[in-house]
């Protein structure tokens, strides 16, 4: 396949190697340089939950939140009435 870089030094991944590789808006992929080639690497979580560690941080307890959660859902019954 063959695509044009614009004038920003954009390309366009064709939508059939998008569909493929599953690459949609935001996806995430590597550029390597390669024996003289340029090669388009997606990037693929490998394990959603490993790699959420560490993303919320926060001095909450999980109890902590759940109970505000509940108290909002109780204001928000309340007002519904």
């Amino acid at each position: 396949m063959t695509t044009k870089l614009t004038q920003k030094g954009q390309i366009v991944i064709p939508v059939e190697l998008r569909r493929k590789y599953d690459l949609g808006a935001g996806a995430e992929v590597e550029l390597a340089d390669i024996g003289g080639e340029i090669v388009i690497i997606p990037i693929v979580i490998k394990n959603p939950i490993d790699e959420a560690v560490g993303i919320i941080k926060g001095s909450k307890s999980t109890r902590d939140i759940m109970k505000a959660i509940r108290d909002e859902e109780a204001r928000f019954e309340k007002k519904k009435r």
